[in-house]
């Protein structure tokens, strides 16, 4: 009886494994509209044109918090137009000003870069400087659309947000 519930679990085992493993839907075939939207992201990004819309915001010290709808980047021409809150401390704030202020303005992206660290996923990085302070965004964009953006400002506390990627012709 031992022996047939080690084999047991070995087959349940190894089944489990085998159906997690493969690209595949159960009758056999590729899921091609995975793939179809994995490409569309990679050619976003490639092209540096895209919305981020944030769902929720981390700050460096503090709790996750639910960003309001219509919060966002958007990355396009060489630009970017950030309307994102923000949360911390500030560690070069001119008189009057404070670590609350938000992150809200356009301006030119410097060092644009796309690397494909895994088959899932992409990273993008690049810097802006929007006169008031100088950022750098780190953005993780896995192939369902799900990201994870990281803005380190240069006299700000850093910030990270999630949210979901999206084609600037359909949101703008």
């Amino acid at each position: 009886m031992k022996i047939f519930k080690t084999l047991l679990f070995v087959a349940v085992t190894a089944l489990t494994m085998a159906s997690c493993s493969t690209g595949k839907k159960a009758g056999g075939e590729l899921d091609v509209a995975k793939l179809e939207a994995a490409q569309t992201i990679r050619t976003l990004l490639k092209n540096g044109e895209f919305t981020v819309m944030a769902g929720s915001m981390r700050p460096l010290s503090g709790p996750t918090v639910s960003v309001a709808q219509g919060r966002k980047i958007i990355v396009r021409d060489g630009m970017i137009t950030c309307a994102l809150p923000y949360a911390g401390s500030a560690m070069f704030a001119g008189y009057g000003a404070s670590g609350y202020k938000a992150m809200d303005f356009t301006a030119p992206i410097t060092g644009y870069n796309v690397e494909f660290p895994k088959q899932d996923r992409a990273r993008v990085t690049f810097d802006v400087n929007n006169g008031d302070d100088s950022y750098k965004f780190h953005i993780e964009v896995f192939m369902n659309g799900k990201t994870t953006i990281d803005v380190m400002p240069r006299g700000r506390d850093a910030v990270s947000y999630s949210g979901m990627l999206h084609s600037n012709d359909i949101l703008n």
